[in-house]
């Protein structure tokens, strides 16, 4: 004779909370869509010239103030004027970087130019093109904290292959899909502060970078617009003209 067990719905609850979910993440092409329409929606979409102001460490005063051009295409350049006369412009060409100083080469030039056109991708087609010429593994998510938000992280988490480093990958924030941060794959990272309205584009108020020491200099974002300009602006004779 077989006894029946008899289980209350209160206690039946208890055990089916008590089991271990597994939590959904989307298809990667999912997420950069919805990441898309959210550059879209921002109105961050086409050409930005973005007024900004260069803190180093932990400085109070800013040491340059310059201009940061960006193509949605996967172009960005960054010209910094020193409170000393001294001239330093950085270029991004998709995962190519240059820089010059006073308009001569730097070999090593410092991370002070984040990739901003991944805030203007206008399709998740050509964020998820701009990622890969970032070296990130657009087939790879993983979930996250960046401060007390959730994020989804394009590029997954593990480390590089070739050291101690996170491996490319740009964070989205799971609730509104506006990039939070981006693991340049070398220690570098770019974090975004909170999005603020400049007219009628929305955009982080100030992007971070650090590495594994810590705060390297933050850009603070004083101003923006669209503009037209003509395809040489992104030329690498940029970096040389006078």
């Amino acid at each position: 004779m077989r006894t029946r067990l008899s289980i209350s719905p209160a206690l039946l609850w208890v055990l089916l909370l008590s089991l271990p979910v597994q939590a959904y993440i989307p298809p990667p092409e999912r997420i950069a869509a919805g990441a898309a329409a959210a550059n879209r929606s921002a109105g961050r979409s086409g050409v930005l010239e973005v007024e900004v102001a260069l803190y180093l460490g932990a400085s109070e005063q800013p040491t340059a103030t310059g201009k940061l051009l960006s193509d949605p295409g996967g172009l960005s350049r960054l010209e910094l004027r020193g409170t000393e006369g001294v001239v330093e412009r950085h270029l991004l060409r998709g995962g190519e970087l240059f820089a010059s100083r006073d308009r001569l080469a730097l070999d090593s030039p410092r991370p002070f130019l984040p990739p901003f056109f991944l805030l203007q991708a206008k399709t998740g087609g050509a964020l998820m093109a701009s990622l890969r010429t970032l070296g990130v593994s657009t087939y790879e998510v993983a979930l996250g904290y960046q401060g007390d938000r959730d994020c989804y992280v394009l590029g997954g988490r593990a480390p590089v292959s070739s050291g101690p480093y996170p491996q490319p990958a740009l964070w989205v924030d799971q609730e509104s899909l506006e990039p939070v941060r981006f693991d340049r794959g070398d220690g570098v990272r770019f974090r975004l502060g909170s999005f603020v309205d400049f007219g009628s584009l929305r955009l982080p108020s100030w992007i971070e970078i650090g590495d594994s020491r810590g705060v390297l200099a933050r850009l603070e974002i004083l101003n923006a617009q669209a503009v037209t300009v003509p395809a040489e602006s992104f030329r690498r004779g940029w970096l040389s003209a006078p």
